[in-house]
């Protein structure tokens, strides 16, 4: 296989390639030293928040009036008497300890100001301690339910916090225990590898006077709060590439019918993922049908199997679900671990400890998180429902765009467009496909961008049906691949379903490896900024023609290798 440099005419020891092998050493430190430094930040602005909390509460104690007699008595006290009152409300109120100032800085006795009065004009500047009012606030007592929650959620680990931290806890409870005893001092104290409280703190500000942890189990899975940084989350699913899956139907009763429900106003790709996992466990003997709605339904008689937790029991029928409700079904996540549907679905998915999802690494990311997960391979020759046969376009697409007559060739070097694009516009894609226009109008390009505004039902007037993006996708010599933001999450219904299984070559930019397909080998990965000379690379000269019938031919039969008998193309 030629490296990067080879393939673009550059020596391998040439400055450029030097440069771009240096690259990712030179990034983690940059990396590095920008966590320090928003770290840094981010205790100066936890440290004004307290003060302003300290401040507002010392104001309004100054400006209440004691009620009834005492109030009235104390309102006729002469100026000093009334100071010396006050302060002692301060103290009783540990807001302020006038005795310790003064003991303390033995200057301020001279002042003509009162100590408190010194306090906020020069004190504070000077970072003068005025006694408990500024110390870090008591710890809360934790009630057991957060606790286990806390420990539910798979986001403190035990283990990872003791060598991090040089804590010899001899239990998980007792290391959970000290984590959150020492986050009070250090709200950025990290619980673990994935979840970080600095950059929740970033991500939601109005949370600051709360342990970010605590918040984020008690309440932000529920109000789908961001939680995971990109980065944090494709480290994670990268480290739990060794996670042992169980296979889908393990987890399901075989005496039991099963029953997958879905939301009927939600998206209408989980509409066919729903009607996908019936077709998959009828290949492997289970009696399955799908259900918009769980009315009448016993799950103590059946398997109950929710796709996109993240609709279907936050908007949809399963909202009004007890606790106790929600630990019954098995879940299906759709989600990428930087957004916060996926949050939502967490939230969902902790409350059954068990989960599939469409994705091979995040399925061993939920394993690491300690739920019993699996991975639904997602195999168009398993069912009809991603199997579609060759058809003519929907009125829906066909109508409302410019579409090039669909020839089907043999010889995928004659696919009449080069290059197809299809996903929903950000900023993010939007920059990185303006930056690759002059290069795309050099191609025959199918681009749909629709911006995304709710979930995309069958109605949807952007929405490129299923089945007529398989028919352009037969007709294209390359799938393209822009990420959504600055996760590296393999998408892998667009890659390997939409893409590979339809003849397709794959380009994408860099991505969390799966353990099933291979890069170089089953799609190519490049960087954003050299994506338009890639594909130019790729398109117009006979090296690039060569590699890209390499990877066809290493593709051919996929769906049989990774996943057996059951994945014939029918």
């Amino acid at each position: 296989m030629q490296s990067d440099d080879e393939r673009f005419g550059e020596p391998p020891g040439s400055l450029q390639g030097v440069r771009r092998a240096q690259t990712p050493t030179r990034r983690a430190e940059l990396e590095s030293q920008y966590k320090t430094e928003r770290d840094d930040l981010l205790r100066r602005h936890l440290a004004l928040v307290a003060r302003y909390d300290w401040a507002l509460a010392v104001a309004t104690e100054l400006a209440r009036c004691p009620k009834g007699i005492p109030g009235l008595l104390a309102q006729c006290l002469p100026h000093g008497l009334w100071r010396w009152f006050q302060m002692r409300r301060l103290g009783k109120k540990k807001l302020f300890d006038l005795r310790a100032y003064r003991n303390r800085y033995p200057d301020t006795r001279r002042s003509k100001f009162g100590a408190l009065a010194h306090f906020l004009r020069w004190g504070i500047h000077e970072d003068r301690s005025a006694g408990p009012n500024l110390a870090p606030a008591p710890l809360e007592k934790v009630d057991a339910g957060l606790q286990e929650a806390i420990m539910r959620s798979g986001l403190f680990d035990p283990d990872w916090y003791a060598e991090a931290y040089g804590v010899a806890a001899g239990t998980p409870e007792l290391a959970l225990r000290d984590y959150l005893s020492q986050s009070q001092v250090d709200p950025l104290r990290e619980p673990g590898p994935l979840f970080s409280g600095a950059h929740y703190l970033l991500e939601n500000p109005d949370t600051a006077r709360v342990n970010p942890l605590q918040h984020f189990v008690s309440s932000g899975m529920a109000e789908g709060r961001r939680a995971f940084s990109p980065a944090a989350a494709d480290r994670f699913l990268a480290s739990a590439s060794g996670m042992a899956l169980v296979a889908p139907e393990s987890m399901l009763d075989p005496a039991k019918p099963t029953v997958v429900l879905c939301w009927e106003q939600g998206n209408f790709f989980f509409e066919d993922i729903a009607s996908y996992v019936c077709e998959f466990l009828a290949h492997r003997g289970h009696q399955a049908e799908r259900r918009f709605d769980h009315a009448g339904i016993d799950p103590e008689r059946c398997n109950l199997v929710v796709v996109a937790p993240h609709e279907y029991c936050i908007h949809g029928p399963g909202r009004h679900w007890s606790d106790r409700e929600l630990s019954h079904p098995l879940y299906v996540n759709t989600e990428q671990w930087h957004t916060p549907w996926f949050s939502l679905a967490l939230g969902v998915m902790v409350r059954s400890g068990r989960a599939l999802d469409i994705n091979p690494a995040s399925a061993r990311g939920l394993g690491r998180l300690g739920l019993t997960a699996a991975f639904l391979p997602i195999v168009p020759a398993m069912g009809k429902t991603f199997n579609f046969p060759v058809q003519p376009l929907s009125p829906q697409t066909a109508a409302l765009r410019a579409v090039q007559p669909l020839t089907y060739p043999a010889d995928a070097n004659l696919r009449p467009y080069d290059i197809l694009y299809v996903a929903a516009l950000n900023e993010r894609r939007a920059r990185i496909l303006a930056g690759l226009a002059p290069h795309l109008a050099k191609h025959g390009c199918f681009l749909h961008t629709p911006a995304l505004q709710g979930p995309f039902t069958a109605s949807s007037a952007n929405m490129i049906p299923s089945a007529d993006l398989s028919q352009l996708a037969r007709n294209s010599k390359i799938l393209l691949n822009i990420h959504q933001g600055e996760s590296r999450y393999f998408e892998w219904h667009r890659l390997f379903v939409s893409g590979i299984c339809e003849g397709c070559v794959v380009v994408t930019e860099p991505s969390i490896e799966t353990g099933l397909l291979i890069p170089g080998v089953h799609y190519l990965e490049v960087e954003p900024e050299r994506m338009g000379q890639y594909l130019d690379w790729l398109l117009l000269t006979p090296d690039g023609a060569r590699l890209m019938e390499k990877v066809r031919a290493n593709c051919s039969g996929l769906q049989q290798t990774l996943f057996g008998a059951g994945a014939d193309r029918e």
